[in-house]
């Protein structure tokens, strides 16, 4: 996805906090697919969560399970053309 080269890299860390909370606090243990948890907790464990794949992927799976939660996310670190872009999933 070419929004995320739009992240700032100082912002990955939070970004990625963030996303893994909205994650894990949802209810819907559904939402995502076993494919998509098995790459997070494999980026998790490879230390990637805040490398450009590890948002992406985190970004994919966050609007799966709130949309509403990643919006607000991407709205309140300023990256709004991001948000934009992850509608487009």
């Amino acid at each position: 996805m070419e929004a995320i080269n739009k992240i700032p890299i100082s912002l990955y860390k939070s970004l990625s906090d963030k996303l893994v909370s909205v994650i894990l606090d949802s209810d819907d243990r559904d939402a995502i697919s076993t494919e998509e948890t098995k790459k997070i907790i494999y980026l998790w464990r490879q230390d990637q969560l805040t490398s450009p794949t590890g948002i992406e992927t985190l970004l994919k799976a966050g609007v799966k399970v709130d949309q509403v939660a990643v919006d607000k996310i991407l709205d309140d670190l300023g990256l709004q053309e991001v948000a934009i872009a992850v509608k487009a999933f």
